[in-house]
């Protein structure tokens, strides 16, 4: 499609996007739809942010593996799946135990995950909270463990807003891996406009458009981009539900803004659903 940054997000349900994005909680939600490619999260917000456990369950890890395996037999490669990883920037510190931090056990499952054959994995680049030294040493032994992969995910900047450490931490794993395409989870659209330069083979998540389910994200955004729903609003079908035009409309005015700051019409990649 030729996006220099491809937008991966879960759509409202009236629009088609070629870029979707879920977790293994939700695993089905890709299954019967139309896309290009769409990644699988392991559910870190859910087990560790909303829950506040130290641990995936281990019953859920086991059953990650069958279903992994079952999303790389129906799409190959087009659904890339993440090894389940470790954040330190909901608790810092939450995750430790056992005398290991959240990077140990980062590692710990990519080692265990990528050896399983069928699965395009993407694995997930992890630092104790905003510490760069903890953040090249994690890139040291993951670029030992899978060498020169063809994609790997950096995981600590999706509640980061702090813009030197979020680009800090892009330009050090593309340094890393310079050929293997690169996704940021949770990229804000103010550090989106100052990666311009570095867009080439990488893409970045977010459901920031999504006004009513993720307030928190206002001062990292900002507001300008909605002042546009409203207009976008009146020219949707006034058969659906209110609440879903206004959903449908921030979702088209943030993409307009990606558009805006990119330089790149994204807009042409929403397909309305009759």
């Amino acid at each position: 499609m030729g996006a220099p940054l491809r937008f991966y997000t879960k759509p409202p349900e009236t629009v088609e996007w070629p870029w979707l994005f879920t977790t293994m909680l939700d695993w089905k939600y890709i299954v019967g739809k139309d896309f290009e490619y769409a990644i699988v999260d392991s559910g870190v917000e859910y087990f560790f942010h909303r829950q506040g456990l130290r641990d995936y369950p281990r019953h859920y890890l086991m059953k990650y593996r069958e279903r992994a395996k079952l999303l790389g037999k129906l799409f190959g490669d087009r659904v890339w799946v993440v090894t389940p990883d470790y954040p330190d920037d909901y608790v810092p510190g939450l995750t430790y135990e056992g005398g290991m931090d959240n990077v140990d056990k980062t590692l710990r499952n990519i080692k265990q995950f990528i050896s399983i054959d069928g699965v395009a994995w993407l694995p997930v680049i992890q630092s104790r909270y905003m510490n760069t030294f903890s953040f090249l040493e994690s890139c040291e032994r993951l670029r030992e463990i899978i060498g020169d992969y063809p994609r790997v995910a950096v995981g600590t900047v999706c509640k980061a807003l702090k813009h030197t450490w979020i680009l800090y931490c892009i330009k050090t794993a593309r340094a890393y891996f310079p050929h293997s395409w690169i996704h940021a989870f949770g990229l804000t659209l103010k550090v989106l406009k100052m990666m311009r330069s570095l867009a080439m083979r990488i893409s970045f998540d977010s459901m920031a458009w999504d006004y009513g389910e993720l307030r928190h994200y206002d001062r990292a955004v900002g507001d300008s981009w909605r002042r546009k729903a409203p207009e976008i609003y009146a020219k949707l079908p006034a058969r659906w539900p209110s609440s879903l035009r206004a959903k449908t409309a921030y979702f088209m005015a943030y993409v307009e803004r990606i558009s805006e700051i990119t330089g790149h019409d994204y807009t042409q990649y929403i397909r309305l659903r009759a």
